[in-house]
């Protein structure tokens, strides 16, 4: 049976959404895909509509609920069980972000990564974006990461901190996709106050994503401070502006050690983004590679899709 390959504007759209979940190997369902749809403003029954012509048209496959660019139930199978793994590991989540909110100087605990989409498997690890003092950052991260070398061994499966920001610069500089995905798909679990604000502060995302609705979680009240972080921050305060410039300056000299030779300038600054105000460690430069991964996965339907814009 031979393929149409004709498609309106609406449809490029929701391929270009299912063009970028499908590096993940991560099928959509439609409300998904309304979601993270660029373009332009549109409605799920629009959406709907557009999806059963695909499928039709052999564009795009169904399965229940779930759509792929893939006529096999492979990666719907993958979905469904990395879901199931995600419930369970969210509760381990929800622990590991209490113990890290008790450290000095953290203000706020989100999860990121794999978990943050609803799923997990074997490969993955429980990722945390986490909010700090202002002018603190790097003594938070540095308690975080010699906690977890010393106790822990060094394991990232359950105790992965590799991005910081302060709470006087919430909004992420680098714009795109890759970033505007990760921030919407943030879940607060210590301190529902700096997530708002997180969310506030990156209201670029819009342009990303016109048909996200964003919503302000309300929170009864934020717990007091544990008596640890109130002591230790009381203790380090005198010492704070020295100790965190200092501790910024080790950790940078260390990755440039490791990591310097391994990439350009312009890629290290972003791979391992060291500011007084935010911390990136990414030693795969994971960004890099969805984004240009996305863009071969463009090119490769646009030969199948003659007249699709890349």
């Amino acid at each position: 049976m031979s393929v149409d390959k004709s498609y309106d504007h609406l449809e490029e759209h929701v391929l270009k959404t299912l063009l970028y979940f499908d590096i993940f190997s991560y099928p959509l369902r439609a409300s998904e895909i309304l979601k993270f749809l660029r373009g332009r403003r549109t409605s799920q029954q629009e959406v709907l509509e557009c999806l059963s012509g695909m499928t039709e048209k052999q564009h795009v496959f169904r399965f229940g609920d779930l759509y792929s660019l893939h006529p096999d139930e492979k990666n719907i199978k993958r979905r469904l069980k990395g879901n199931t793994e995600a419930e369970k590991w969210m509760r381990v989540a929800e622990k590991k972000a209490r113990f890290i909110g008790k450290f000095p100087f953290v203000r706020a605990v989100m999860a990121s990564g794999s978990l943050s989409k609803g799923y997990m498997d074997e490969k993955s690890d429980l990722d945390f974006f986490i909010v700090t003092a202002p002018g603190c950052l790097w003594i938070a991260r540095t308690t975080l990461v010699m906690y977890k070398r010393l106790f822990l061994r060094n394991c990232h499966k359950e105790f992965c901190v590799n991005y910081f920001v302060d709470a006087d610069h919430l909004e992420i500089e680098e714009k795109n996709l890759f970033t505007a995905t990760e921030l919407v798909t943030l879940i607060p679990l210590h301190n529902l106050s700096a997530y708002n604000a997180v969310i506030s502060a990156n209201a670029w995302v819009k342009a990303f994503f016109p048909n996200l609705t964003t919503e302000t979680r309300v929170s009864s009240s934020n717990k007091k401070p544990h008596v640890f972080q109130k002591v230790s921050e009381v203790l380090l305060l005198p010492f704070a502006t020295w100790l965190d410039g200092w501790f910024l300056r080790v950790s940078l000299s260390r990755w440039l050690r490791l990591y310097g030779a391994s990439y350009s300038k312009e890629d290290f600054e972003i791979a391992f983004k060291s500011k007084r105000h935010v911390s990136k460690n990414h030693p795969n430069h994971f960004q890099k590679k969805v984004l240009e991964r996305y863009q071969s996965k463009l090119a490769e339907f646009q030969n199948r899709f003659t007249q699709m814009p890349i």
